[in-house]
């Protein structure tokens, strides 16, 4: 095999990685999210940052926009294009 060959297996190995870690991480933290969020919406009137989220929860820095979306795409969380529009989907934290 090439090493040009040899690479792209390689990258295509850590991707899948990342993606299977960030799946299981939306998975055990889901609601865990959901509360923190909602938490950061009543005390503050906006959401946390994807960072303050991240950094509270322990989410590796390379994993918390892939981990975000999944909770997106799976109901759990919402966010706009706005600064601190991170919320809880409605029904998916404790209240």
């Amino acid at each position: 095999m090439s090493d040009f060959e040899d690479a792209w297996r390689e990258q295509q190995q850590a991707r899948e990685q990342a993606s299977s870690a960030a799946r299981d991480t939306a998975t055990r933290d889901a609601e865990r999210a959901a509360n923190h969020v909602a938490g950061v919406w009543q005390r503050t009137g906006a959401g946390p940052t994807w960072t303050e989220l991240g950094d509270e929860l322990g989410w590796p820095p390379s994993l918390r926009a892939r981990i975000i979306r999944l909770l997106a795409s799976e109901g759990v969380l919402t966010y706009r294009a706005e600064p601190r529009s991170l919320a809880a989907a409605e029904g998916s934290a404790e209240s």
